[in-house]
């Protein structure tokens, strides 16, 4: 899972086609939360990608990207019973679990959540998201789902109960994956909400837009706590959908993307670009 290659030609990194052909091969767009298996390795320590332990050190420096709260400790000891013993040693000698769990995410390749029962309901209590897609995990913290996937348009009213019952039923020794993906009109791993960032602007071409694909995994600590990492990697899209023959299929898929959607994506001024329609008539981004 290292994220040192993501600036090679697509089409040479190893699995990726894989997760792609589905996301971007169907006819029309709609949200999918399909799950499979994990893959063994999510556990492991990454391979030492300099640039990317110095991105999150240098975001940690600024006082970002670390969320915790006293109730993130309890769940993140559970984290850590089910880390490879790499990841546990680069913790080791920390004074405290937030002070482990920032040192563990210099060694680990995915940004990590960590979420707990509280009132009956799943709540984000901590984690490190160094790299979010235009979000902020401070704002979240304490959030339930409905809360954290608020932003999204019609995730909830579509996928929230089911998504809900999936993190709930989680038991102890559970592991499951999908991929989630988004686009940008840069390369760059963090895209906090806080930052200027470039858009895609109405009238981009294809060679300017970049895929964002998320890998995520949800494991089960027992006891109603979870586990849910997030590996973001970044390509030029036009590559993307050469590698994969999706460059109709995408298209097509676009043009049937609802507006709000294609926003919140920020396909917004892609979407326009293809479509002849002024990208001022779908409103401003979420």
């Amino acid at each position: 899972f290292s994220s040192r290659r993501r600036h090679t030609r697509y089409g040479t990194v190893t699995g990726v086609q894989t997760c792609a052909l589905p996301i971007l091969g169907g006819d029309a767009f709609r949200f999918r939360f399909q799950l499979r298996p994990a893959r063994a390795g999510w556990l492991d320590a990454s391979d030492g990608d300099p640039v990317v332990v110095g991105q999150r050190r240098e975001i940690h420096g600024k006082s970002r990207g670390l969320a915790w709260t006293p109730a993130a400790d309890a769940t993140w000891e559970r984290v850590e019973e089910r880390l490879s013993l790499a990841l546990r040693l680069a913790g080791h000698g920390c004074r405290n679990a937030i002070e482990r769990a920032r040192a563990v995410s210099w060694a680990w390749a995915p940004d990590f959540v960590l979420l707990r029962p509280m009132g009956g309901e799943l709540r984000m209590v901590g984690g490190s998201v160094c790299f979010p897609s235009g979000w902020d995990p401070a704002e979240k913290l304490g959030g339930t789902m409905a809360r954290i996937h608020g932003p999204v348009p019609t995730l909830n009213e579509e996928h929230g109960a089911r998504i809900d019952r999936f993190l709930l039923g989680l038991k102890d020794g559970d592991a499951f994956e999908r991929d989630n993906w988004g686009a940008a009109a840069t390369g760059r791993l963090d895209l906090h909400p806080g930052d200027l960032h470039p858009r895609i602007e109405e009238g981009a071409g294809l060679e300017t837009v970049w895929f964002r694909l998320e890998e995520q995994a949800f494991f089960g600590l027992g006891d109603g706590h979870v586990l849910f990492l997030i590996h973001v990697r970044t390509w030029p899209l036009e590559e993307v959908l050469a590698a994969t023959g999706a460059r109709e299929a995408f298209g097509r898929m676009l043009a049937s993307m609802p507006p709000e959607i294609a926003r919140y994506k920020g396909l917004a001024g892609l979407q326009a670009s293809l479509s002849g329609v002024p990208e001022r008539d779908h409103g401003e981004r979420a």
